[in-house]
């Protein structure tokens, strides 16, 4: 997916976004679009708190020209860190099923 020159880096960052968040809520995550972002939640997390409170993984998800990777758009967690290339959609989502669990 190449960039047009009329489009800004924000429309590109949320298209690309928006394709990741289709994706993720047909393998059951729950999806909600911020500005910048991409909440995602696994409501079905086993987790526990310090407390014994079952808890939600979620992460906000980002999408931005990768400085090491030529200015291609990554995917990053909300702690900076590199998901997937956003034209590695599958890689993203198995990425993000890691860290945050598969839905059940």
């Amino acid at each position: 997916m190449t960039t047009p020159e009329h489009e800004s880096p924000a429309v590109e960052s949320y298209v690309r976004l928006k394709a990741l968040g289709m994706h993720l809520k047909a393998h059951g995550f729950t999806i909600d679009y911020v500005a910048g972002g991409l909440v995602v939640r696994n409501m079905t997390s086993t987790a526990r708190s310090c407390c014994g409170a079952q808890a939600v993984s979620g992460d906000t998800i980002t999408c931005r020209p990768h400085e090491d990777d030529e200015g291609r758009y990554w995917y990053f967690t909300s702690w900076q860190q590199p998901i997937a290339e956003s034209e590695r959609i599958t890689d993203a989502l198995v990425m993000i099923k890691g860290y945050l669990g598969a839905p059940a």
